[in-house]
């Protein structure tokens, strides 16, 4: 337990250092340049970025987990699920970029596009993600640090909040971006060394042969027949909630958008999008998904030894390197992960208390001095909140929770990209939308008795039904918006494009 403690201490010393540091050295003056680097972000700092940020604490122990549960198809699934969102995130992002070359955050452009009220209902979804993605990285560290080390999951899980809320409100975007490429070769270090060290620890017949006998032995605990299987029907059903559930964690992510803004110019911003998912990212979930998981089958690990699924990769390090320097690696790993992907939410959310709050609806003489101290203030208001709710939260399992966001989180995926796209798309039908999205997806998630189907078809027609309603209802009207008034906005505050 000390030396839980004693990493935890280091590396918050370490981290809220390079913070200062940062802070001093990148202060700037006005709020673009706190919230939006000043738009000038280069492409290496954006590539590693958007990588790190997407190495949540989940997408080592959930895609581990996953392969665990699901065989091979497991963490495949999760990454190509957990990636293709980007791939509607980088045309949207790019043609706001275009049409509204000063927006900074993407609630601005909701406001422009349809009215206030609906801009307000995407600042709630926005919050609300936030306080879910802090939770969902302190309970992994939680578990990583209680597992390895036996400290109290309470102060392992609510702690890192704590650190990444203190070091955002310090340094903003630009810290945070920084931080993120010093995290991003840390990890991708850990990866390369300890990933072949697993496997030579177990062998890969001993993978294949553990795998194996959950698929042919009933009596395993893991009994599963499409364990070898990689096109398995549960595992593409998993790969299809992962992509509605990502969608709305991605297109709602101010952070993701700040990145976007900050970058250079659109080839960079393209190119750091692509690398960073495809080539940096995509890979760390099918590996983990395969050995860590692969080794969790090939020891007929279950419930009687891991307090959930959720344990397999910290249970497997801990073998492996008992508590040494392997241990210790992971611990930094899975510790920069959550708090490379709480400093993007954090730092998204504090673009919208400085840009679409304070001065909006708080104090509208507000200099930006002031912006800004009030979103610092938030930060921490909002990383003191969540390191509390986070200890209730112990033995709950990360993926069930990730899957049933979703069906919030998608429903508002639709009047987002229409609105980008098409002009017919209404204020009043984009916002029933919303509602009418959940309420499908939740009343379906609950009428399905069948627990291997309900929350694939809850999470789809959460995303989908929003899209009819849109689509249908516009054109029984005569609206049309004039996408002239995107390129003429000016925000409060003075932009740097």
């Amino acid at each position: 337990m000390a030396t839980g403690f004693i990493i935890m201490i280091v590396l918050a010393v370490v981290f809220l250092s390079i913070s200062t540091v940062i802070a001093k050295r990148f202060s700037g003056e006005g709020v673009d340049d706190f919230v939006a680097g000043g738009r000038r972000i280069p492409f290496g700092l954006v590539t590693a970025s958007v990588m790190v940020s997407w190495v949540w604490a989940i997408t080592v122990i959930g895609s581990s987990e996953q392969g665990m549960v699901l065989g091979i198809s497991g963490g495949l699934n999760y990454a190509w699920g957990s990636m293709l969102p980007f791939f509607v995130f980088i045309p949207l992002v790019m043609t706001i970029r275009k049409k509204m070359p000063r927006c900074t955050t993407f609630v601005e452009f909701i406001k422009i596009r349809y009215n206030e009220t609906l801009s307000i209902i995407f600042i709630v979804f926005a919050f609300f993600l936030t306080l879910y993605i802090l939770l969902s990285q302190g309970m992994g560290l939680g578990v990583v640090f209680n597992t390895i080390y036996g400290m109290p999951y309470k102060l392992a899980a609510s702690i890192p909040i704590i650190i990444v809320a203190l070091y955002i409100a310090n340094a903003g975007l630009k810290g945070s971006i920084v931080n993120d490429f010093i995290m991003f070769l840390i990890i991708a270090v850990i990866m390369v060394v300890t990933v072949p060290i697993i496997l030579k620890h177990f062998g890969f017949d001993a993978l294949y042969n553990g795998i194996l006998d959950a698929v042919t032995n009933t009596s395993n605990p893991n009994y599963n027949p499409d364990a070898l299987n990689l096109f398995s029907k549960s595992g593409f059903q998993y790969g299809i909630v992962c992509v509605i559930v990502c969608m709305g964690q991605i297109l709602l992510d101010q952070g993701y958008y700040s990145k976007a803004v900050s970058t250079a110019s659109s080839k960079s911003l393209l190119l750091a999008y692509i690398i960073g998912t495809i080539f940096a990212w995509m890979p760390i979930p099918i590996l983990c998904g395969n050995v860590l998981g692969g080794a969790g089958l090939s020891l007929g690990l279950d419930t009687t030894l891991l307090s959930s699924t959720s344990d397999v990769a910290p249970y497997i390090y801990k073998l492996v390197f008992g508590g040494g320097v392997g241990s210790i690696m992971f611990i930094l790993m899975i510790f920069m992960a959550g708090l490379s992907t709480g400093g993007d939410i954090l730092a998204g959310a504090q673009a919208i208390c400085t840009v679409d709050i304070y001065k909006k609806y708080i104090k509208k003489d507000a200099t930006e001095a002031q912006q800004k101290r009030f979103g610092k203030v938030m930060t921490l208001v909002i990383g003191f909140f969540m390191a509390v709710v986070v200890m209730f939260f112990e033995g709950r399992s990360l993926v069930s929770i990730d899957v049933l966001t979703g069906i919030v989180f998608a429903s508002p995926c639709a009047a987002f990209i229409l609105g980008v796209f098409w002009k017919k798309a209404s204020p009043k039908i984009a916002t029933a939308s919303i509602f009418i999205g959940i309420a499908t997806g939740v009343i379906t998630y609950v009428l399905i008795g069948n627990a291997d189907i309900n929350y694939v078809v809850g999470n789809i027609c959460s995303l989908a039904v929003p899209f009819a309603v849109i689509i249908i209802g516009s054109l029984f009207t005569n609206y049309e918006f004039d996408f002239k008034k995107l390129a003429e906005y000016t925000p409060d505050h003075k932009v740097n494009v």
